[in-house]
């Protein structure tokens, strides 16, 4: 009781604003910057891209046919494309010096985690490579990951390192998004007994291809782990999202 007239006074005092933009706000962002809590649309049952609209949502999308990637599911919150709250946040977050942002963002996140039930043994956060964390003076994914592990009580393992710089992925020299990942990440050998039988959860801010997502993952499983998935803010694509529709996120072996 004590605590709740506390908070009833620091909300008197200090009214709740949007954490992006500070406009008021009855939770942590203003209606102009409130993130979806879940994508639109049928979705492929692996890596949440959008589908036409007349297949059913969870089919696997051509490119997981042909080529499967390495984790087994992926849960995220809004369409990077679509939603430009969810754009405004993650460069804000990302490019922005925004450091904090990872309270409210990861706060969305284990909601929604918590809503559909995700099960997770350990969280890795997808690692920068030391030069660009000493450039932005932080590691998103971890400060992300962090978060999370407190309101979902779980274990942040950061298990993976880079082992050479890339290119960001996309830009007009770098090679494919495959290619440009490929071996560039490795297990920290003492983190292997933790890995080994577990369910892991990668986390990154947005997963575009899932190509460093899916080399995570391979390394990941090669270390011992059981199964791997992908929680992130925003899934980014070029193709247009589509009427609603719910998305499986159960992660299995």
């Amino acid at each position: 009781m004590f605590r709740q007239l506390l908070l009833e006074l620091v909300d008197a005092v200090y009214p709740p604003a949007c954490f992006l933009c500070g406009a008021p706000a009855a939770d942590w962002a203003c209606d102009a910057h409130r993130i979806p809590a879940r994508l639109l649309g049928p979705r492929c049952g692996r890596c949440v891209a959008p589908l036409p609209a007349a297949l059913p949502d969870g089919y696997a999308c051509a490119r997981c046919r042909r080529r499967p990637p390495g984790f087994e599911r992926v849960l995220a919150l809004a369409d990077y494309g679509r939603e430009s709250a969810a754009r405004e946040w993650l460069l804000a977050f990302k490019h922005g010096g925004r450091r904090d942002l990872a309270r409210p963002l990861g706060a969305a996140l284990a909601r929604r985690c918590l809503e559909v039930g995700v099960e997770a043994d350990l969280l890795v956060p997808v690692p920068l490579h030391p030069w660009r964390r000493l450039a932005r003076g932080y590691d998103q994914a971890r400060a992300l990951a962090q978060r999370l592990a407190e309101d979902l009580d779980v274990r942040v393992e950061p298990a993976l390192a880079r082992t050479r710089a890339t290119l960001e992925q996309g830009a007009p020299s770098s090679p494919s998004r495959a290619a440009n990942v490929r071996s560039a990440f490795a297990c920290d050998p003492a983190a292997r007994r933790h890995l080994r039988g577990r369910a892991v959860w990668l986390v990154d801010d947005v997963l575009t291809s899932g190509a460093t997502a899916s080399e995570c993952a391979h390394v990941l499983k090669r270390a011992g782990a059981q199964a791997v998935g992908v929680l992130c803010v925003a899934r980014a694509t070029r193709r247009r999202a589509l009427p609603d529709g719910p998305q499986s996120t159960t992660l299995t072996p």
